[in-house]
Parts: structure tokens; sequence; C-alpha cells
């Protein structure tokens, strides 16, 4: 079996199949590059063998999210790992003045707007600060209007800085309760919802 990967930054695209007498490298690259969408030429791409059959199941098994890549000496060798996950937390700095439905509200006059953060955590509730905590997020409500954080735009995404965010929905004239939801393209950072009621 080949796992095949694309040079420039080391990503596994791919598993040839586990067959004996395996495929050579060049056919094992075609038939892994020929079946993904938009390929790039052959010669970007580069594999690596395992020849024990209880290995290549392993891998197989744990393809695609856990197969990566990793350098030792100078040599790349394929291992498995769990990938971290995150997710975000929102808040919101109106007050809930309702004894017990816990939604922040604010007026409905199509002025007044709460400023909603985000804040990047993993799996125990930890803020994440790193410099590559700076992921693209996306901004949907069903009532109400986004904008950025200092009120000068509409807006429909954002982009993490040092794991936070932040931006304002404004509310409109009708009474009602509006989701906020707040998603991305990594399915290893949970989307999340807030909602805010008009009164």
């Amino acid at each position: 079996m080949w796992i095949i990967y694309r040079k420039k930054d080391q990503s596994v695209i791919g598993l040839s199949p586990d067959c004996e007498p395996d495929m050579d490298k060049e056919t094992a690259l075609k038939s892994v590059v020929n079946g993904i969408v938009a390929p790039e030429p052959l010669n970007r791409y580069d594999a690596i063998q395992i020849t024990d059959r209880a290995q290549a199941a392993t891998f197989l098994y744990a393809f695609p999210q856990r197969v990566v890549l990793r350098e030792t000496r100078g040599k790349l060798h394929p291992v498995i790992e769990s990938p971290k996950r995150f997710s975000l937390s929102l808040s919101c700095d109106a007050q809930d003045v309702h004894p017990v439905d816990g939604i922040p509200e604010i007026p409905a006059d199509g002025i007044s707007f709460t400023t909603i953060k985000a804040q990047k955590i993993d799996e125990r509730g930890a803020p994440q600060h790193g410099r590559d905590d700076n992921d693209q997020l996306y901004l949907r409500a069903d009532y109400g209007a986004l904008f950025s954080a200092d009120g000068k735009e509409e807006i429909n995404s954002l982009k993490l800085k040092k794991g936070e965010a932040a931006f304002r929905l404004v509310s409109e004239k009708n009474r009602r309760v509006a989701s906020v939801q707040v998603f991305n393209a990594d399915a290893n950072l949970l989307d999340a919802v807030i909602r805010i009621e008009f009164i």
C-alpha cells in the first residue's frame, strides 16, 4: 500500500489499495491523484510505501482525518494522530432580565446592539491565544443585522486574532428571538450559536 501526499505541505491526499502484489509507485500515484478534484501535476506529489499488511490495515482504518506525516531526522514517516478538537465560546454584553429563559435582551428599536465575543477554546475549555489561532469565521443571523465591532460596516465573516474576535448584532423593530450562528470550514473547530431577544 502507498500513502500519497502533496509535497509542498506534506498533506496526505489518499491511500492506494492494499493488494498483493503491491502496485508500483507511479501506478499508485496516478490512481490516487487522478481521483481527486482539480489535481496538480503528478510531479507535485510523492508516496511512501507501507509493506507491513497489518500496519497498512491500520492506516486504511484511520484515513482520512487521522493519518498525517511527521519528519524525523530528515525523513518523512506516517503516523496516526487524533485531531485536536476546538470549539467556539460565544458571549455578549447584553443583560438577561428574564427570570427563567437565560436569553440576553436588547431593545427592538432597529438601533440598539450587543457586542458578541467569540473565543476559541480547547476540549478542556482553556482559551487559545496562539499565533496560529486565526481561523476564518462565517456569521449568519436569522434576524437583525451583523456589523463589525466598531459598527462601521455590515459583515458576514471575520477572522480570529490570537483566538478572539468580536462583532455586533443590531436589533430590528420586531419583537423576536434572533439566533446568531458562527461557523467555519475546519471540522476540528466546532460551530456555535448564541440567541439574543429583541424586546
